[in-house]
């Protein structure tokens, strides 16, 4: 009887009290036996290591699909076991035949055309046996024909002859190999490990022909004979409970291990290792899992070292071991001996709360400021940013205080030095080329302002009334399910970056409104947007409801079908794909039971968009690459169903999604974080030539990786093809273009995909969305005719996360213009990670103008630059909102207290402020941290920043604490309406704005209670300096008051100086 066994601690009739004892005093796994509940890849690698400390022979760890192999592969790297995965025909003669090493691999590799007649295996390996006799010369001519190279240096492939001594380094560099000859008799045979330096002796080896296995021809359904009579030595079975040929490999192999997924309790091989799933929603879980487990090992493998040690030193936890891990598909487990706790639960319940920005400031802080940008000044127009400097200022006395300014340079030599906690007065400027600069004392820019102050207050009042009409809107609130949720973040094979995780949520919000969702998550390439998606569309699933995904390509939507057969597998969802590449019967039945919910997810490209199809329960739509799609299209969606939540993902958040955003039909999220593991490319630009070529051909080809070469003429590319084909002749090239029929394009795709051929030449065909993992090199041939946007998605088609990525960038020297040389630098500039946003702006910058909100605009917009601009557009519309609001409460005569509206505060105190430079490790870092930090309106989220920034420096400066002093000061003013805080003479002064309410004020001196502050006329209060020891304690008695929340009331004497 065979049952699906993931119980914990279930005492089954040959599990015995005595056996649990054992399991939980030793818990180590054994030759010979097949165990179950064993968990996931994390939990079975740490039971293999174990294992692996006291068997040194060779392993052959055989994994059901690629997958697991690569995951284990890289938690292999980690625990430093010696695993490799088999590529080569060299590595399976190291295994078969020398008996060495540990190697992982599929099943896919029994179903090779091997060489199995003596003729073949003449022509591919060299037997060297002790005692026999050989021409060393022979030798050496047949390893020159195997492809090693003679050199006196120990390099990989290579031999070299001393006296009586032949060595050779193995292809991996793995091995070292010395043959000691009697004259011509070989005497003795040493194989060096050359990581342990372990000497092996043997009596005899083989010597192999490099050959990659995706060179083999492939059997269509029988095991090769190679491995039927051959000996395994140690197997490891990793979830083939149903392999057809399992009992050849367990038959042929001397020892064996295997991990299964099913249980047969009447199999007495068969152990339990009772490990089990941690879930832990929240901190109290956490707790309690450390407090409940004292009598266990706990381990906590995580990314944030540092906030985990101060959580337990808090919690005065001991003897809990922590490591540090970049990896983030680690699954936390419980054993019987044993806790696992891993960045899948410790990134939900110590994540940040998202911090709320309007989106202008969302969009800046996308843009890095770099020495000599154009920034807009909110009170100065367009300057030059230099550097951030330190000034010493003589304040009273022989004091001296210190100071950090932003130095910008305008007009005529003009400079400016702008205190840096005031940088959230710059934004960058990113639009035209060039613009001309002003001059300091200009009224230009008050004028500028003025028109473009007009203009906003027209669009502001249209967008109001959209606002309205989108209220009028009704939808299908899904019920909060966070157990059915739950299960859904648990299936998850890595862990959850904290965007991720804040965007999931925002999301669930949206869903849970009776209110239609309209949300677009914006994301660079491999961010984890699909994952998002997947998370929305199974919240819908689970309530009910259908769901839709549309892609602009037929390559992408097959592409987007694996991934949510493959992510829904462990769910009771039916999932069909119609493109125009099925047949018109398949279409037929796909549709009929659409109509009648016998399916519950459809992926489709365009074909969703036909007037013949029909849903019974549609409520989820989710728009794949939405930048793809035209303006005719989503009106088509729109017409669906007017009322359904729809999500749109896009790396390109410009300009029609922004139009959106900001007209209030469509929310924005910004996925900003990457995954830990991503790094930036590094792009090259260079001229057509046959030797840079050949070079980085080779470098891709030695680690057995792919190549993909754009050539965007389909006129061309056959001709384009011979010509690169003479640089590798033996490396196999297939080609694809959009003018190929559908069917065919798909199949050279797929062919390429599993490595039927080495190098895509294509066009830009490959643009969108389709992964391609063992890609790690890209060529763009005659790259200064893409536009920027279309470079950027093309090179991040490649992604492997365990080596480095190329991206060349091919020109023709006597054909590249001044915009093209202009794109080429600005691609190159802009490698690095999150870049998406900044390229997309660069594009339009040089493509074309600026209609970012469907409306014409008369070239103001391109003067102040899009992030003022739309802070401006945000302002008006708040400042409407607020003008309404106050009406409806006069009218109503409603008493309840309206929201205040926030005003930037400035703070010019005597004081010294800033953070130092041991605590950055660039000027870019120190000025993104300064733009990040002062963007923020909310107490909760400036006192997160400054938790983390005490996590990573214990020992802060005096300066550095005044610095977070006055930005909670600056924060609690903006509610009083407080404009500028300085010390002015004698006194400290603080300024409200001219159109503060007199409520508003007497509010304010009713914090006051000890009176220390003065009004000298209607919007100005005074303190003499003398009422306070140190500038310090009045920034101290400032924000203890602010912080107040019932002040005690007291007779307020407005006095006049």
């Amino acid at each position: 009887m065979f049952c699906k066994d993931k119980s914990f601690f279930f005492l089954d009739s040959h599990y015995n009290l005595l056996t649990l004892f054992l399991i939980k005093i030793f818990q180590v796994i054994e030759i010979n036996k097949e165990y179950i509940n064993w968990w996931n890849n994390f939990s079975k690698t740490t039971f293999v290591s174990e294992f692996l400390k006291e068997n040194q022979g060779p392993v052959l760890w055989l994994f059901s699909d690629e997958k697991n192999l690569q995951q284990t592969e890289k938690l292999s790297s980690y625990f430093k076991l010696p695993f490799f995965k088999i590529e080569s025909y060299s590595q399976i003669v190291e295994y078969f035949y020398n008996g060495i090493w540990k190697y992982l691999a599929t099943p896919e590799i029994f179903k090779k055309q091997y060489p199995e007649s003596e003729y073949e295996i003449h022509n591919h390996i060299i037997e060297l046996k002790i005692w026999t006799s050989y021409k060393i010369e022979e030798i050496s001519e047949k390893l020159n024909v195997f492809g090693y190279k003679y050199s006196p240096h120990q390099t990989k492939a290579s031999f070299q002859v001393q006296w009586d001594t032949l060595t050779f380094i193995s292809y991996d560099e793995t091995y070292e190999y010395k043959c000691t000859f009697w004259w011509d008799t070989l005497e003795e045979i040493l194989i060096i490990d050359k990581q342990t330096g372990i000497i092996d002796k043997k009596e005899i080896i083989y010597i192999w022909k490099n050959k990659w296995l995706h060179e083999f021809n492939e059997l269509s359904s029988e095991v090769s004979d190679f491995f039927k009579e051959i000996s395994f030595h140690t197997t490891i079975l990793d979830n083939l409970d149903f392999y057809q040929y399992k009992s050849l490999v367990l038959n042929n192999s001397e020892n064996y291990i295997h991990f299964k997924n099913f249980s047969d309790i009447s199999n007495p091989q068969e152990k339990n290792l009772w490990i089990q799933d941690l879930f832990l929603e929240n901190i109290d879980d956490f707790k309690n899992k450390i407090e409940a487990s004292i009598d266990k090992k706990i381990s906590i493998y995580t990314k944030n070292k540092k906030t985990i040690e101060n959580f337990l030193d808090y919690n005065n936890w001991e003897n809990i071991e922590i490591i540090e891990i970049k990896l983030n598909f680690l699954k936390s487990y419980e054993s019987i001996n044993k806790v696992v706790i891993c960045d899948d639960n410790l990134s939900r319940i110590f994540v940040k709360k998202r911090v709320k920005r309007k989106m202008s400031k969302k969009l800046d802080l996308l843009l890095q400021i770099k020495p000599w940008d154009y920034i807009v000044h909110v009170d100065h127009w367009i300057w030059v940013f230099q550097q951030i400097l330190e000034k010493e200022l003589p304040v009273s006395g022989w004091n001296i205080i210190k100071k950090e300014y932003i130095e910008l340079s305008y007009k005529e030599n003009d400079k400016l030095f702008v205190p840096i906690t005031e940088v959230g007065r710059i934004n960058k400027y990113v639009w035209v080329e060039n613009p001309k600069l002003t001059a300091l004392s200009t009224k230009q820019w008050e004028k500028q302002l003025k028109k473009v102050n007009a203009n906003v207050e027209q669009i502001a009042h249209e967008l109001l009334e959209l606002y309205a009409q989108r209220a009028l809107q009704k939808g299908f609130a899904s019920a909060k399910l966070p157990e059915e949720e739950k299960k859904f973040y648990q299936s998850f094979e890595y862990s959850y970056t904290e965007d991720q995780i804040n965007i999931i949520q925002e999301i669930y919000t949206d869903m849970e409104s009776i209110q239609p969702m309209d949300r677009l998550v914006s994301g660079d390439v491999w961010f984890g947007k699909t994952e998002i998606a997947f998370a929305a569309l199974y919240k819908a699933l689970i309530n009910g409801r259908q769901w839709v995904l549309i892609s602009p390509l037929v390559v992408l939507a097959y592409e987007h079908y694996e991934k949510a057969c493959q992510r829904f597998s462990w769910f009771p969802f039916n999932i069909a794909v119609v493109t125009r590449f099925e047949t018109k019967k398949n279409v037929e039945i796909t549709l009929d039971k659409l109509k009648k919910w016998q399916i519950d997810l459809v992926i489709w490209t365009h074909r969703l968009l036909s007037e013949d199809v029909q849903y019974k329960n549609l409520w989820v739509l989710v728009i794949d690459e939405e930048h793809k799609f035209w303006v005719k299209d989503k009106d088509r969606i729109k017409e669906l169903k007017g009322n359904i939540d729809i999500l749109a993902l896009s790396a390109t958040p410009i300009p029609r999604s922004l139009n959106m955003a900001l007209n209030g039909i469509k929310s924005v999220s910004m996925l900003t974080t990457p995954p830990v593991w991503r790094q930036a490319i590094q792009t090259l630009v260079s001229p057509f030539e046959e030797n840079i070529i050949k070079e980085a051909w080779d470098r891709e080809f030695s680690r057995n990786g792919q190549l993909f070469f754009i050539h965007n003429k389909v006129s061309t590319i056959e001709t384009f093809r011979d010509r690169i084909g003479k640089f590798f002749p033996k490396k196999k090239i297939i080609i694809a273009h959009w003018q190929l029929p559908g069917d065919q394009l798909e199949k050279r795709i797929l062919a390429f995909k599993k490595k039927e051929y080495d190098i895509l030449l294509a066009t830009t065909v490959i643009e969108n969305g389709i992964d391609f993992p063992n890609v790690n090199t890209i060529f763009i041939n005659d790259a200064y005719n893409f536009w920027i946007s279309q470079i950027h998605q093309l090179r991040w088609r490649v992604w492997r996360s365990d080596r480095q990525w190329y991206c060349y960038l091919l020109f023709q020297k006597d054909k590249i213009k001044d915009d093209a040389a202009k794109r080429l630098k600005t691609i190159v500039d802009y490698s690095h990670l999150w870049a998406g946003f900044e390229l997309a702006v660069k594009d339009l910058e040089i493509r074309w103008g600026w209609d970012i909100l469907g409306i014409k605009q008369s070239g103001q917009s391109t003067e102040v630059w899009v992030n003022l601009y739309l802070e401006m557009l945000e302002n008006k519309i708040e400042q409407l909102k607020r003008t309404g609001l106050e009406e409806s409460a006069s009218n109503e005569d409603n008493s309840e207290e309206l929201p205040v509206e926030k005003k930037d505060v400035q703070i010019d105190l005597q004081i010294s402020a800033y953070i130092d430079d041991k605590f950055f490790h660039s000027e870019l870092d120190k000025i993104n941290f300064y733009r990040e930090i002062e963007s923020l309106d909310e107490m909760e989220d400036l006192e997160n920043i400054i938790q983390d920034f005490h996590e990573i420096n214990e020992d802060l400066t005096p300066e550095t604490k005044n610095f977070f002093s006055l930005l909670k000061v600056k924060i609690l003013s903006q509610k009083y309406s407080i404009s500028h805080i300085k010390k002015a003479w004698i006194n400290y002064q603080i300024d409200f704005h001219e159109n503060t309410p007199i409520d508003l004020l007497k509010k304010f001196l009713l914090l006051d209670t000890e009176v220390k502050l003065i009004v000298t006329n209607g919007f100005r209060l005074r303190s003499p300096i003398t009422s306070f020891k140190w500038i310090e304690d009045f920034v101290e008695y400032l924000q203890n008051i602010l912080q107040k929340k019932s002040p005690v009331k007291k007779k307020i004497k407005l006095k006049r100086k």
